[in-house]
C-alpha cells in the first residue's frame, strides 16, 4: 500500500473526533509495519491523549515488538510542547519509531516545524505532505 492510502486512514480516524476536540484539531494515526497496521487512534476528547498516544497504546502485547521497525503515519505534525499531554514527538522517539510520515505541518506557534525539528534530530526518517490538501480541509477552522 501506498503512503496515501495509510493517511486516508488516518483521515478516517480523525473524523471520530468530530464534536469532541475542539478547540483541538482533528488527528488520525496509524502505525504500520511490513504493510500491516498494527495499532490505530485518533484524538478523542480534548484534553485526552493525542492521536499518536492512543495509537501506540492500540498495539497488541504481541506485536509491540514490532514499533522499532514501523512506521507511524499521522495526519497532523506531532506535538512539541507540555499541554494538557506531554509531547508526542518525545513519546515517538521513546518508542524508538524510526519513520513518521506527516500529511500536514502544525501551524500552532508551539509546535509549528518544532514536532519535526525533534524528531529529525533524534535520528527519525520523517516526511511530510502527504495529503496535506485533505488534511489541510479536514481542520481547517484550526488553520485560521
Amino acid at each position: 500500500m501506498s503512503h496515501e492510502t495509510y493517511m486516508e486512514r488516518c483521515l478516517e480516524l480523525a473524523q471520530r473526533g468530530l464534536g469532541h476536540v475542539s478547540p483541538n484539531p482533528l488527528v488520525g494515526c496509524v502505525i504500520v509495519e511490513n504493510g500491516e497496521i498494527i495499532g490505530e487512534g485518533w484524538h478523542q476528547q480534548y484534553g485526552g491523549p493525542h492521536a499518536e498516544v492512543n495509537c501506540i497504546r492500540s498495539v497488541k502485547d504481541a506485536d509491540r515488538k514490532l514499533i522499532p521497525f514501523s512506521t507511524l503515519y499521522v495526519s497532523l505534525e506531532p506535538c512539541a510542547h507540555f499541554g494538557k499531554t506531554p509531547p508526542c514527538a518525545n513519546l515517538i522517539l521513546s518508542e524508538k519509531i524510526p519513520n513518521v510520515i506527516i500529511g500536514s505541518k502544525d501551524p500552532f506557534e508551539q509546535v509549528n516545524g518544532k514536532g519535526i525539528d525533534i524528531l529529525q534530530k533524534g535520528g527519525v526518517t520523517v516526511v511530510q505532505g502527504i495529503l496535506e490538501k485533505d488534511c489541510n480541509e479536514l481542520n481547517k477552522r484550526f488553520f485560521t
